[in-house]
Formats: structure tokens, sequence, C-alpha cells
């Protein structure tokens, strides 16, 4: 199971909304000519709408945003990673799992005064949406190996080689 659909589980839902920094899992490519459109990778969106978010991208340099994507990160690695040593990644999930339920999930918050845990089960729980079911509609038993398609052949081009003394007499520099 990945990262967001183990977080869903451990949370119980899937928010309607998930806010991310424009990585290139989420994000292809920021057309800032265009208006800042943005060119979303179109696997993602297709695993957004199986599990029924919506992704939304932090604007690039802009603080409000970017400080809630990455903040979090900060703190688990500043709190929980650095300083620990880890056999495997089980044992690194057994650890994180403790960590997050007799520290981190169970101390009062420096800004908000309340337990993260608490919190979350009075005001947040409510909001999510239901965990999806595993998609199988592609997994056929019986069904025979799907065809191997074939890519055209690559075109060959040949490219011109010069000296680089040639491109510094192009360039009007001595050679």
């Amino acid at each position: 199971m990945g990262g967001l659909e183990e977080a869903f589980h451990y949370f119980g839902g899937v928010p309607q909304e998930l806010l991310f920094d424009q990585m290139k899992a989420v994000i292809t490519r920021d057309l800032p000519v265009e208006g800042g459109a943005l060119i979303r990778n179109g696997e993602f969106l297709r695993f957004a709408r199986h599990w029924g978010f919506t992704p939304r991208a932090c604007r690039p340099y802009r603080t409000q945003t970017k400080g809630k994507a990455e903040r979090p990160v900060r703190s688990v690695r500043g709190n929980f990673v650095y300083g620990r040593t880890f056999l495997n990644d089980v044992d690194l999930d057994d650890q994180r799992r403790r960590w997050l339920e007799g520290i981190a999930n169970g101390r009062v918050h420096g800004t908000t005064r309340e337990t993260p845990r608490v919190r979350f089960d009075r005001d947040e729980r409510v909001r999510l949406q239901p965990v999806a079911a595993p998609d199988t509609s592609l997994v056929l038993d019986d069904a025979p190996p799907a065809p191997r398609l074939s890519r055209p052949p690559r075109p060959v081009v040949d490219v011109e080689k010069r000296s680089l003394t040639v491109y510094a007499k192009l360039a009007g520099g001595a050679a």
C-alpha cells in the first residue's frame, strides 16, 4: 500500500482536497507565460479521481501555502527521523506508529493548545469521505496476457559534429 493510501486508512477517510508542493508526481509543467497554467500528471489525476479528492498545487514562492505543505515534513524529520536508526522498512514503520500514537498525537500543540488527536477527532474526522474500495476492475484472473505493443522504430538522425574551434570562429572568437 502506498503512502497516501496508507494515510487515508490511518485517518479513516479521504479529504475533499489535498495540497501538494509542485513535485513532478503531481505537476509535470508550469506555464507562467500562459497565465500560470499547470500541467497535471495524468496518472496522478486518475489516482485522485479513484480516491475522490481534488489535488491542489502550491504556488511557487508563496509562503502561505508552501509552509503548510513543507512544515509537517520538517517536523517529522526533526522530531522523529533524526537520531534514530532503523533495521529495515518494517522497523521504521513500527517506530513511526509508536511515535505517532505515544508522542506526536498526544502532546499539546504550541499554537492550538490542544492535542492533535483530540482536535482531529472533534473537527476533522467528520469532514472525511469514506475510503474507496480497491479498484479490481482491471484484474482478470483468466484473461490472456495483453499483447505487447511495439513502438515504431525511432528515426535515425545524423548530427553534424564540429570541433570547438569551429564554433569559436562562428561566434567571432579566435580559433
